[in-house]
């Protein structure tokens, strides 16, 4: 699965995508429009990808309506409208579409359903990430780190996302590795991500490097990659590293 990742990954460029879109692939477009979310190899840009969501969306593919979607309701790219987008991801996900079911666990894991929604969006998350969907399963590890934490269960779940090719889930169990001082395996995870494409990841790794003396010189070039492509974490870091070699 992992190998299969990486050569889809290698394959689809995102200039590749961005012609298979204007050609009329509407799976094309919805996957650049998940780059653009999420910073993956460009920029990130949540107009440009609720752009794309919805031209995915209008073309058919059931994956493009269920992340146009998610947009809505989080207002990534536009005006939030989470009442709208809830009825859509709730019958995308009744309709079988795992995508869905994980973007509907997140959305109400946020808060924008009520406050009772809790127990519900973790049922959905975990529904999702047992379909495959890598990300349902970093999002669940997040919510189960932070309702306990159950450290065990929230690292399983984060590698299995990270497996399932969620940058995210790889960034989140390097962090878990990070705080428990094993840096030589969140060091594995966060260059995962960054091998990625994910900005956070980069950053995080760089982050990783210039804390624990490692590699100072490489971490900032990872730093201000990851700033480069969006992540604002990064670009505070590595101001503060700037502030910090001013002032010695």
């Amino acid at each position: 699965m992992i190998l299969l990742i990486a050569l889809l990954a290698a394959t689809s460029t995102p200039a590749s995508l961005e012609k298979s879109c204007k050609a009329g692939k509407a799976a094309a477009c919805d996957e650049l429009g998940g780059r653009y979310s999420e910073g993956l190899g460009v920029r990130r840009d949540e107009t440009r990808a609720a752009e794309l969501f919805r031209r995915s969306c209008k073309a058919g593919n059931q994956d493009g309506c269920a992340d146009d979607a998610r947009a809505l309701a989080l207002g990534e790219g536009q005006t939030a409208d989470a009442k709208a987008a809830l009825v859509r991801l709730d019958k995308l996900c009744k309709d079988g579409k795992p995508r869905a079911c994980g973007h509907l666990g997140e959305v109400l894991l946020r808060g924008l359903g009520g406050p009772q929604s809790g127990p519900i969006a973790d049922d959905l998350l975990a529904k999702a990430c047992d379909e495959g969907f890598g990300r349902a399963c970093s999002n669940l590890a997040s919510a189960v780190y932070k309702a306990a934490p159950q450290r065990e269960q929230a690292e399983a779940l984060s590698l299995r996302g990270c497996n399932l090719g969620d940058p995210a889930g790889c960034v989140f169990v390097g962090e878990l590795y990070g705080s428990s001082g094993d840096a030589l395996r969140a060091g594995v995870y966060l260059a995962r991500a960054c091998d990625a494409g994910l900005a956070r990841g980069c950053g995080a790794q760089g982050f990783l490097l210039v804390d624990s003396g490692a590699d100072p010189k490489r971490g900032e070039k990872l730093l201000q990659k990851g700033c480069d492509g969006g992540d604002p974490r990064s670009c505070d870091a590595l101001r503060d590293l700037k502030l910090r070699d001013v002032k010695k």
